[in-house]
């Protein structure tokens, strides 16, 4: 069932701090070329996108695209470390890092400007980062592609970025209190019993794109860990590496009246009530107001800080109260405690609000 499922990974993630760093220091002993190991100055290791890596640690002057790895680099207290930003995701956490600048778009960021600046290694993430890594590495900079969006993998990957940046002991405090977090939300949300919602389809819309998201997702995969099945595990089960999709909102009626579309998620930059009105708007002459969904006021909107990367484990808290899970004020109370905790800014307004 989904919420022993979670356990699993709860357990996995926490594992991590300690496996990840045993596994990787056998797999060198024995020579193989998937090892990863910190000796000396030294790292090698093998990225997200399975590329193998040896690079002087810690890192300094580190360029960084998209929004999810600047949080983390902020959660580590390496943020005096980062320089080059995107211009569309990453300058918006400008405040936290003090010898930050703009490094133009997130998928095509200016390799020029990061040299200029002394700037040879980013960190982008798999998906949604950058798009011209020939031509950067081509330049001498380094690309390193790091996963802390996916639940699966969010524990080895912060092992990395924690090993990228010395492992020093600051470092791994900050890393395991941020595993303690993680852990404290997914162990508040398995004790409850989703048993009544666990075959619910569903499906996140991001209204700002018109996209709607597959069980490839990451963001997907964090609220099926909760409870319920994303509908395109029935229009289309073999999907695995299609992440986003521009839906067909015929489809979408037709899918509720053979199967029922028993809740949607929605999340933008926008207000709930936006969220709610490009939904409707993206039925067209379609009144989507006949869909299963809004008749049992079961469409939310949800904080896109919480969609996915650092706060995704705290939305699983948000999902289980759509859910009908009687979390109290969890999840402000959480969020409250991870800005004081990592010096961050994350609203706790509009967290998860019924717009149906």
């Amino acid at each position: 069932m989904a919420h022993v499922d979670k356990k699993m990974i709860v357990v996995v993630l926490v594992a991590c701090l300690v496996v990840v760093v045993v596994i990787s220091a056998v797999q060198h002993m024995d020579g193989s070329e998937d090892a990863a190991d910190l000796e000396g100055d030294q790292y090698t290791f093998l990225d997200a996108k399975g590329v193998k890596h040896t690079v002087n640690v810690p890192l300094t002057n580190v360029s960084v695209v998209h929004k999810y790895i600047p949080v983390f680099m902020k959660i580590l207290g390496v943020e005096e470390e980062v320089a080059g930003l995107d211009s569309t995701h990453g300058i918006t956490f400008k405040d936290y890092f003090p010898n930050s600048y703009s490094i133009g778009t997130f998928s095509e960021p200016d390799g020029p400007t990061m040299i200029k600046n002394g700037s040879k290694v980013i960190l982008t993430p798999v998906t949604m980062g950058l798009s011209n890594s020939n031509a950067l590495s081509a330049l001498g900079i380094e690309v390193i592609y790091l996963d802390l969006t996916d639940p699966y993998v969010i524990g080895e990957n912060l092992e990395i970025l924690v090993n990228l940046f010395g492992a020093t002991e600051e470092v791994r405090a900050n890393q395991e209190r941020y595993m303690e977090f993680f852990t404290e939300c997914g162990e508040f949300v398995d004790s409850f019993d989703f048993d009544d919602t666990e075959d619910k389809n569903f499906a996140l819309y991001m209204s700002s794109s018109g996209f709607m998201q597959t069980h490839a997702s990451a963001a997907v995969k964090v609220i099926e860990e909760v409870s319920g099945k994303s509908y395109t595990n029935i229009t289309d089960p073999n999907t695995k590496d299609t992440v986003y999709f521009n839906p067909n909102s015929a489809d979408l009626v037709d899918f509720d009246g053979e199967h029922g579309l028993d809740y949607v998620f929605l999340y933008s930059l926008d207000t709930p009530e936006k969220n709610y009105d490009k939904f409707l708007a993206f039925g067209g002459d379609i009144n989507l107001k006949d869909l299963s969904c809004i008749k049992n006021k079961q469409v939310y909107s949800i904080s896109t800080d919480c969609v996915n990367g650092a706060l995704s484990c705290i939305s699983q808290i948000l999902y289980a109260e759509a859910y009908g899970a009687d979390v109290g004020n969890k999840a402000a109370e959480m969020i409250s405690a991870f800005n004081e905790e990592f010096g961050l800014h994350y609203s706790i307004d509009d967290l998860l609000v019924s717009v149906a």
